[in-house]
């Protein structure tokens, strides 16, 4: 049987889609660096396109909540690559390799034409190259090269501005003028989206280099996933050719009028003994297969909680596993709390509830405070917009505060318990950024009633004294 690894466009077609408009949006950005130094170099100052429009999106950066954007305060200007990339956080590459390079995805002529097929392989291509955010950018093979080149785009457009601590985002909005020199709402969007400036329209080096970092792991990860798809439909091609070279070879023989179907009948006996032998993992085995290639629960690289259907998931998240190998039988995963690494097989995850944090967007986050029921209810809603102000200054963590309201009244024990409802910007995925997220506005409440005088503080509790000292 012939084999062709071609690529599967159905799974992951839109994801690189995704993917590349937002390397295309940097690598537009790292060209206009580049023009930006040759001006300067030459003593021309080029002025910003249509300052009227550029503040009405600054405008709406500050009501938008789905486009709003960010900032931290963060004044990097003389930061060093050490200390930006800790700042990154630490984050192991993807396992990818050099096999990978070649033509390594499977072929799919049933879901997508051979234009997608080509048009995906060059894509694929692409993610391959030492400078896959162009050549303006620089060399990114590694996530240390990808943090220094996008510094040197950083410092390349500052010059546009050199009397600024950040970055306007007006400077990087020339990439989102068409043929007429009005601004591309769809590609002004697209650009917000990806490096969410602050209310004032400005960007940091740390918040620059973030953005592009994100970008920078995706298609690390897409680009691994895609590898170990492959490997996958390799190995499940090799199973069919096996099935089909045997009933060819069956039909050869009845047409040499050899009939081996005699021979295959004496058999019978014994298959069917090793049938109630292996039946149940054949069963499982099967079970297996459909979860790798219909249900597809998970990629390389994904955070996925592995629970019984009917098990209550955590509300803070649940204990996770990093997904990193999947084969027909087997399925490879490291505990994220620990870094255990344990194989499951896959027919034993087909009746589980598989949570994947990568595809799960908007994590929602609860908080909870207990006040003293003697706290006057001005206070408490003083209290809730401070909360509200302290969500809104910190758009590139959270997209909202979407409820607060009473959990419980312990009359008691003299509380009520209010819930705080949040809505953060990373996925489940990004865990440790969610609990940080998380801490600060902990620890800002605590800081705000104790300024109200609203902190509550719990009774002292009763001891029995009844049986103290007492000998037999």
């Amino acid at each position: 049987m012939t084999s062709y690894h071609l690529p599967h466009t159905d799974h992951y077609g839109s994801k690189l889609e995704d993917l590349m408009q937002e390397m295309v949006l940097i690598s537009e950005i790292s060209n206009l660096s580049k023009k930006i130094r040759s001006f300067q170099r030459a003593g021309i100052k080029r002025s910003n396109p249509n300052p009227a429009r550029l503040q009405q999106w600054n405008m709406s950066l500050a009501s938008a909540s789905e486009e709003s954007t960010v900032a931290q305060d963060f004044d990097l200007h003389a930061t060093t690559k050490l200390q930006l990339t800790h700042m990154l956080g630490e984050w192991e590459e993807p396992d990818i390799p050099p096999s990978a390079r070649k033509n390594d995805t499977p072929w799919n002529d049933a879901q997508g034409s051979v234009n997608d097929v080509l048009q995906f392989r060059q894509a694929v291509s692409l993610l391959d190259t030492p400078c896959p955010f162009s050549l303006a950018f620089g060399k990114c093979s590694t996530r240390e090269e990808c943090v220094e080149s996008a510094q040197t785009v950083y410092e390349r457009l500052m010059l546009q501005t050199p009397d600024e601590d950040l970055l306007p985002f007006e400077t990087m909005s020339f990439v989102a003028l068409d043929e007429n020199h009005s601004i591309d709402d769809a590609k002004m969007k697209r650009l917000i989206r990806l490096f969410r400036p602050d209310r004032t329209g400005k960007l940091s080096k740390l918040d620059f280099v973030k953005s592009v970092d994100s970008v920078y792991k995706k298609f690390r990860m897409l680009r691994a996933s895609i590898y170990n798809s492959s490997q996958i439909d390799e190995a499940f091609e090799r199973l069919i050719n096996t099935v089909y070279y045997f009933l060819v070879w069956m039909l050869i023989l009845s047409i040499l009028d050899l009939n081996p179907w005699p021979f295959i009948a004496s058999l019978t006996r014994v298959l069917v003994s090793f049938a109630f032998c292996f039946g149940s993992a054949a069963s499982k085995y099967f079970e297996g297969l459909l979860l790798i290639f219909v249900r597809r629960p998970y990629d390389i690289g994904d955070k996925i909680a592995i629970s019984p259907v009917d098990d209550v998931s955590n509300p803070d998240g649940s204990s996770a596993w990093f997904v990193e190998g999947v084969s027909l039988f087997t399925t490879t995963a490291r505990y994220a709390t620990t870094n255990e690494v344990a194989t499951f097989s896959n027919g034993s995850l087909a009746n589980s509830r598989i949570i994947n944090a990568a595809r799960s967007p908007k994590a929602q986050v609860y908080v909870y405070f207990k006040f003293g029921l003697d706290v006057p209810h001005e206070k408490v809603l003083l209290f809730r917009d401070s909360l509200e102000s302290f969500v809104k200054a910190r758009p590139r963590e959270w997209i909202a505060m979407s409820a607060f309201r009473t959990k419980s009244v312990e009359a008691d024990l003299g509380y009520v318990e209010y819930s705080v409802v949040l809505v953060h910007r990373e996925k489940w995925q990004s865990l440790p950024a969610i609990l940080d997220s998380k801490a600060d506005i902990q620890s800002f409440a605590v800081e705000v009633s104790r300024r109200l005088g609203i902190r509550y503080v719990a009774p002292p509790m009763g001891v029995m004294l009844d049986n103290c000292g007492r000998r037999s």
